[in-house]
């Protein structure tokens, strides 16, 4: 028995003794000062022990500005990495920039989270974590509107292990109801008092902790130019992986190079092509709405279908919704469309993206260095970019991959 629930026991010895108020004997009025004693010094050492946690776990995840000596943990990944204390090092030991065949090692590690943070503020348009502003989901930032990716449906968050055991849910029983005031011992069901118990099917899946990463040549010219840094990182090297992130997410193959995606995972719905794309999608939205409950985020579509949306037109050649000179984010059947790449032509992925959840281990870094090949004879660098992160599909039956061109 731990301190707290010796000290929860006794306060409950306690309150049975002071409900007799005046009536005690002799060897519980001994008790009651007893207890007074102990009760006051357990709290003492829950106390203590609360603050030691307090400060220990402090300690175990420090902020990664913190860690990394990044100075003003604002701007993009390419800003952060040139205002880094390991960039800041090489340019002060550097100030005319590298001669050919000098030895280069930069290294920012942590420099920046790969964690889309919902905001109290919608309209907000710094981030401090990521390249692009933060908007909540479904919410119009008219003061900086962007496109919404894929990447921004799903939830971001950090791990402390490289791999995981969860409870993959697969179907729900709801057994919620009114229960009426028990009037027996002996009831059976919600009309005899007894509480309801709702079910879960779960499957237990196990995660471990991959490696997303891209690298690209550059001259030591462009390594000692702050301006010309920043749109490399933040132009190719985030871009590039954010798209591998996003292929994982969507299409990973499940295999040991890489964990499943949406459309290799079992227990996600399925909707077959019915009559046109547009009927078809809104036969996926009926299948999720009475198979999983689930209220439809996103139709995520490859751009060329979603070309075909914007181009639909009715027997006298109108333009469906506000045409080519529309403002405001494309939708269908009230769902907002959100393209990728990614997703096979022909197909639509629909449902609520949610509670997919890629969990940062360990956080974007960006490194330079020349100990490769014989970059140092050809003033050349290799700058890497890369983060770790455990993938987690909680409910697959929330989504509903959507053929929407027949065969």
């Amino acid at each position: 028995m731990n301190k707290k629930d010796q000290l929860l026991k006794k306060l409950d010895r306690a309150s049975e003794l002071a409900a007799k108020g005046t009536e005690l004997t002799d060897e519980e009025v001994t008790e009651a000062n007893a207890l007074a004693d102990e009760i006051a010094s357990l709290k003492a050492e829950v106390a203590a022990a609360d603050a030691t946690a307090k400060r220990l776990s402090g300690l175990a995840r420090v902020d990664v500005h913190e860690t990394t000596g990044m100075g003003d943990a604002s701007g993009t990944l390419g800003e952060r990495f040139v205002a880094s204390d390991a960039y800041k090092a090489f340019r002060d030991a550097n100030p005319n920039g590298v001669s050919k065949g000098t030895p280069i090692s930069i290294s920012a590690k942590g420099i920046g989270f790969v964690t889309r943070k919902a905001d109290p503020n919608p309209l907000n348009t710094s981030d401090t974590g990521n390249v692009l502003p933060t908007r909540l989901p479904g919410i119009d930032d008219i003061t900086y509107r962007r496109a919404t990716t894929f990447l921004d449906l799903i939830t971001r968050g950090k791990a402390s292990s490289s791999s995981l055991q969860y409870r993959q849910l697969v179907s729900i029983t709801n057994n919620a109801g009114i229960v009426k005031e028990s009037k027996t011992s002996t009831g059976t069901d919600k009309t005899g008092g007894l509480k309801p118990l709702s079910t879960l099917t779960t499957q237990t899946k196990n995660v471990v902790a991959y490696t997303y990463a891209d690298g690209i040549e550059i001259t030591n010219q462009e390594l000692s130019d702050d301006g010309a840094l920043v749109s490399l990182i933040d132009g190719i090297l985030r871009q590039n992986v954010d798209l591998e992130t996003e292929r994982v997410v969507l299409s990973g193959a499940g295999t040991d190079d890489e964990p499943a995606g949406i459309l290799h995972t079992t227990g996600v719905l399925a909707q077959a092509f019915v009559t046109d794309a547009i009927t078809t999608i809104r036969k996926a939205k009926t299948l999720l709405a009475t198979t999983s409950n689930t209220t439809s985020q996103a139709v995520v579509l490859n751009p060329e279908d979603d070309e075909a949306f914007d181009l639909a037109q009715d027997a006298e050649k109108r333009y469906y919704g506000a045409g080519p000179f529309g403002s405001g984010p494309s939708t269908i059947w009230g769902i907002p469309r959100v393209t990728s790449q990614i997703v096979p032509v022909g197909t639509a992925i629909m449902g609520d993206f949610s509670q997919i959840q890629l969990l940062t281990l360990d956080p974007m870094s960006v490194l330079a260095f020349n100990q490769h090949k014989d970059y140092a004879q050809r003033n050349l660098t290799y700058l890497r970019a890369e983060f770790r992160a455990l993938q987690l599909i909680r409910q697959p039956a929330k989504l509903a991959v959507v053929t929407i061109k027949s065969a």
